[in-house]
Formats: C-alpha cells, structure tokens, sequence
C-alpha cells in the first residue's frame, strides 16, 4: 500500500464515509493524484462518487462556479482539494446546514498529505480541547512576540472551536491536516500591532516580518511588499474584508513551515489570525476572502492563562 492510498484511508476514515453514501471529490490540477486516492479510498468503502475538477479561483474565500456549489449541497460528505480554500464560501457553508460533511483541504500538497494525516488524534484533540474550552470562557486575548505582536481581541460571547480531525457527525466541517483551537473574534473591536513571520495564505513564506496595525477590529495598514499583496487582496473581497475574522492556535505534531498555511497555520504553539469573512466559523462578515497569516514564536495569554509562550504550547498535554 502507498502512503498516498494509507492517507486517504485515514482521511476518508476521519470523514466518516460510510457504504451508500454520496461523496463528492472537488479538485483543481495540482491535487489531481490526492482527490484520485480519496476517491479510491471512498469507493473501497461502497460510496457512491462524484469526482469535480474545476479551474483554480482567484482567492482564498471566493465563491465556487454553481456546479461545485450543487456537487457540495448533493454530498453527504465532501472532499476539497484544491488550490483556493472553500471553507469560508456560502457554498461551503449551505452544505452542512443541510446536514453534509465537509473536509477541506486548500493547497495541500502530497508531502504535507502522507505527514500530517497520521497523527495521534487523541492527543491532539486534548490539546484543542482544553484551548476552546478556554476561550469560549474568556472575553479576550492578549497576543505578543519577540519581533513585537502586541494585540488586544475581543472573543466576548464567541465559543472556541476545536478543529481536530473529526469530521462524522452530520454538518461536520474541517481542514485535513487538522490541528487547531480557533475563534471568530468580535469584528468591532480588537486594537494593536501584529508582526507575522511566517507565512500568508496565497502569498507563502515571509522573507521579512508583516507588520499589520488593527484598530477597531479592522486591519488599517500593512507593511512592505506582502503588506501591499494583502491589502489588495483583502479590499477584493468587498465589504468586511479587513474585519478580524479568526484567531488560531496549532496544535498538530507532524505539521512543519513550509509555507502552506493549511500546515503552518497547524504547528503546535504558533498562532494565526485572519482577515475577512467569518460567518462560516462563528462570526458574522459574510465576504469573498479570508486570508491567514502566521505569527511563529508567540505568547498568548487568555482569560489569565498563558496558553502558549515563545511558541511553545503550554496547556492541553497530559
């Protein structure tokens, strides 16, 4: 058996795929070989398959052509491998209010697919469970850095949420690779400086620090040539694209900085923060983007609690 195929098999695994069921397999080029060994995967199980490749789109967030969106609202469980997310689109999101299952999986690469799948998922949900917990306790977060992060978030009223790879339930929606706590911040409030060192969905690597000022919840400016790329990209997606949409943390063993932010944005004891839309993750900005970026050695103190410090995770393990 392949590592390829053996992922898969987790991965269908992950999703709950049972004999019967409807599956749609949604891909753009370069994942072409993964979406064939899920659907490989999925037919061993007796699923019934829908296969979709379609164009690569323009952003993370933005709307898929119709048939994608009719192949999702058809499937009881879904796979998107694809070169854009669609984990923040109505498309996306019309699915599991109806009850599908929805596994996305924007960028992924097959390096990233054979590693970062087969992890000890208990552990990991531990670790995600004790940070959403958490959060949905707190009103804010206070996030700071060596290379000078220093951002208040409101994350009053809003539940943390814990993205650990179980994706059985009906309406169930996630990334494979999983691996992270996350909420949707208050879009209004939220002030302060944040310096990413990582990476940028849709733009990669960071050769130097991303210096983004947030007032009111809303980015106000960004630095350098990312800093331009962001700002454009964000202003894309229309109204509400520069609201603070998510804040996370990674919790995931195998992940490593490569510059996919689908595994970056995993790594344990990092953090992320998103730009645009939130409505699909417990906000209310309802845009055609949502873009993250990393912050890779932070301190992040909730409700008194210092989570994680310097990038190292400091609440969830045994």
């Amino acid at each position: 058996m392949s590592e390829l195929f053996a992922a898969a098999e987790l991965a269908v695994e992950r999703l709950g795929v049972r004999a019967g069921e409807r599956v749609a397999v949604l891909h753009n080029a370069a994942q072409a070989p993964i979406a064939a060994a899920l659907a490989a995967a999925a037919s061993e199980r007796g699923a019934e398959l829908e296969i979709m490749p379609f164009p690569t789109l323009a952003r993370h967030g933005e709307e898929p052509p119709a048939e994608i969106a009719e192949a999702i609202l058809w499937a009881d469980a879904c796979f998107a491998a694809t070169d854009t997310s669609l984990s923040h689109t109505r498309a996306r999101q019309a699915g599991t209010a109806r009850g599908g299952r929805f596994a996305s999986l924007p960028t992924v690469t097959r390096e990233i697919f054979e590693r970062a799948i087969a992890v000890d998922y208990a552990e990991m949900t531990r670790r995600g469970a004790a940070i959403a917990e958490l959060i949905t306790a707190a009103d804010s977060v206070h996030i700071s850095s060596p290379q000078g992060t220093d951002v208040t978030l409101s994350i009053r009223g809003r539940d943390g949420r814990n993205d650990d790879g179980d994706l059985g339930a009906a309406g169930a929606f996630g990334n494979l690779p999983a691996g992270e706590a996350y909420v949707a911040p208050v879009e209004v409030e939220g002030d302060g400086v944040i310096v990413f060192d990582g990476s940028v969905a849709g733009y990669g690597l960071l050769s130097e620090p991303l210096e983004v000022r947030i007032a009111g919840g809303r980015l106000v400016s960004a630095s350098g040539p990312a800093g331009a790329w962001l700002e454009a990209t964000l202003d894309a997606g229309g109204d509400g694209a520069r609201s603070v949409a998510e804040l996370g943390i990674g919790t995931n063993p195998a992940a490593a900085l490569g510059g996919v932010v689908l595994e970056d944005e995993k790594i344990i004891g990092t953090a992320h923060v998103a730009f645009g839309s939130s409505a699909g993750i417990g906000g209310v900005v309802q845009s055609a983007v949502h873009i993250d970026a990393i912050l890779r050695e932070p301190t992040i103190e909730i409700a008194g609690v210092t989570v994680a410090m310097g990038g190292r995770l400091l609440i969830g393990d045994r």
